[in-house]
């Protein structure tokens, strides 16, 4: 890991930029493949800001931290640098537990349907009178009908309630 170390406005002593190297040394055991790491120091006013960026193999993370003493900044900073390193590190290990084969969980034990159940029926969207849809319902199995409404123009839904008796469900506009 190289690691190049910059300031502005302020000069760093070689024993702050050896303690600084180590410190984000403790970085790459959570992610070995740390290619570079680059700090900017600056000084402003009364702030003291660090901006880090650590490059890897496929990632560049980049933190910026500002608070009154230059310490903090860098904690602020290395901390923020781990965080996005572990969220990635995380991700990737999911990302990699999702795709590995599944067992096909059973009916009992899922308590319903879930997406391999479903079944997509494409039907033509026509619009119709509310009478007519619910003719069209009463003569058919199923349990409801999809419909746009040729008064409101606006897709309805009427099902078959259990006690035999239909319901319509309209849009709020």
């Amino acid at each position: 890991m190289q690691a190049i170390i910059s300031a502005r406005g302020l000069s760093i002593s070689k024993t702050y930029k050896d303690a600084l190297t180590r410190r984000l040394a403790k970085l790459e055991p959570l992610f070995p493949s740390i290619t570079d790491v680059k700090a900017v120091l600056s000084r402003e006013k009364h702030r003291r800001t660090a901006a880090l960026t650590l490059v890897t193999k496929g990632h560049t993370f980049r933190s910026e931290e500002t608070a009154g003493d230059l310490e903090m900044a860098v904690d602020m900073a290395v901390a923020a640098l781990a965080r996005q390193v572990r969220e990635t590190k995380d991700r990737v290990k999911n990302r990699k537990a999702r795709s590995a084969p599944r067992r096909a969980p059973s009916a009992a034990r899922s308590g319903g349907a879930d997406a391999a159940d479903v079944v997509l029926e494409r039907v033509p969207l026509k619009p119709m009178p509310l009478a007519d849809a619910v003719e069209q319902l009463r003569r058919s199995a199923d349990e409801f009908l999809v419909f746009a409404n040729d008064k409101t123009d606006a897709v309805s839904v009427l099902y078959r309630r259990r006690d035999g008796s239909f319901g319509l469900i309209e849009p709020v506009a």
